[in-house]
């Protein structure tokens, strides 16, 4: 006798819940690193001589919220490298509506998709 297959849809079910508990697991280890505070970097810039530019970086000071995914789109969110911690901030509400207002536009296109390394100005 020939045993039934198991049902594809209880097999996306755990599937699913995989990348639930993975999801949640990676979250908590963001939060954990914020310690509570947004993670935001704005970078002001300003002229301070004919010559150079100063840049100061300052951290958001208000109280996190959401857990915002630096890599984003239909069908990359949670899928691959974006699920890890190292690809999600964990923002106020008013920096994670200006991020995606496109108020808050990352400076550099090549660090903008690590924690560690994004940086954001202030589109005015």
């Amino acid at each position: 006798m020939i045993a039934k297959p198991r049902p594809r849809l209880l097999e996306k079910r755990d599937k699913q819940a995989a990348t639930n508990a993975l999801d949640r697991a990676e979250n908590a280890k963001v939060k954990q690193r914020s310690g509570g505070q947004c993670e935001v970097l704005t970078v002001t810039t300003r002229l301070k001589s004919d010559f150079w530019i100063c840049v100061t970086p300052r951290r958001c000071h208000l109280r996190a919220s959401h857990v915002h995914h630096l890599i984003s789109g239909i069908g990359r969110r949670n899928v691959g490298r974006s699920i890890t911690a190292e690809c999600k901030l964990h923002v106020c509400d008013r920096c994670h509506e200006e991020i995606h207002g496109h108020v808050l536009k990352p400076v550099n296109d090549y660090e903008k998709e690590a924690a560690a390394t994004v940086r954001y100005e202030r589109i005015k």
